[in-house]
C-alpha cells in the first residue's frame, strides 16, 4: 500500500527545503554544519496530551540512555520533509501521514567522529554546529510502534506531569515541553 505524507500549507518553507537549501538561508549568521529533525508524535489518548519519547541505546557515544523525541540527520540533498518521514520510520517503524506544525528548535555544538562506525576512542574528531528543526506529525497506526534496537532501547508517553522523570538534556526537555504544547493546540 502506498502512503502519502501531507505537508500542511500552514508550515513555513523549511519542511519543503533540502538541508542544503536551508543552510544557504544563513547568510550573515553563524551557519550550522548540519541539520537534524525532531518529530513530535502525539500519544494515543486525547484526554491528557502526551508525546512519544525514546531512550537512546546504552552504546551510543553521545548521550547514552538519555531520552529524546524521534529524529535524526538530514542528508545534504534530502528534503527535510523526507528526513522526517525516513527518521520516524527508521527509529519507530511508524509511517508518517501528516506533517502539520513546526515548533522551536535549537542549535548545539557536538563532537563529530571521523569514523562513526569505529569504537576507537582515539578517532580524529572535530566540533560541529547542528541546527535541530522540530515538527509535529501524525502517524498511521500507533500500535505498530517498534523501536530500532540499534538506536533506542525504550519508549514512553511523556506528559507535562512526567517530563521531569526522564533523563534528558536541558534543550531536549524544552523541546519535549514545546512539543506537548504544540500537540495540545
Amino acid at each position: 500500500m502506498t502512503t502519502y505524507t501531507i505537508i500542511d500549507e500552514s508550515l513555513g518553507l523549511a519542511a519543503r527545503m533540502t538541508a542544503e537549501e536551508y543552510l544557504d538561508t544563513y547568510k550573515d549568521a553563524l551557519k550550522p554544519h548540519r541539520i537534524v529533525i525532531g518529530a513530535a508524535i502525539a500519544g494515543p489518548t486525547k484526554d491528557k496530551p502526551s508525546v512519544l519519547v525514546v531512550q537512546r541505546s546504552a552504546h551510543e557515544r553521545s548521550y547514552p540512555n538519555e531520552w529524546e523525541i524521534p529524529g535524526g540527520h538530514a542528508g545534504f540533498k534530502e528534503r527535510i520533509a523526507g528526513t522526517i518521514v525516513r527518521e520516524v520510520q527508521e527509529e519507530t517503524s511508524l509511517v508518517v501521514t501528516r506533517i502539520f506544525n513546526e515548533f522551536p528548535g535549537f542549535s548545539y555544538w557536538s563532537t563529530k567522529y571521523e569514523s562513526d562506525e569505529s569504537d576507537d576512542v582515539n578517532d580524529t574528531t572535530r566540533s560541529i554546529c547542528t541546527q535541530q528543526l522540530n515538527f509535529c506529525v501524525e502517524v498511521r497506526d500507533i500500535g505498530a510502534l517498534k523501536l530500532n534496537p540499534d538506536e533506542h532501547q525504550n519508549y514512553a508517553w511523556c506528559t507535562m506531569d512526567t517530563v521531569d522523570q526522564f533523563k534528558m538534556t536541558g534543550p531536549m526537555r524544552k523541546v519535549v515541553v514545546n512539543a506537548i504544547e504544540a500537540l495540545s493546540r
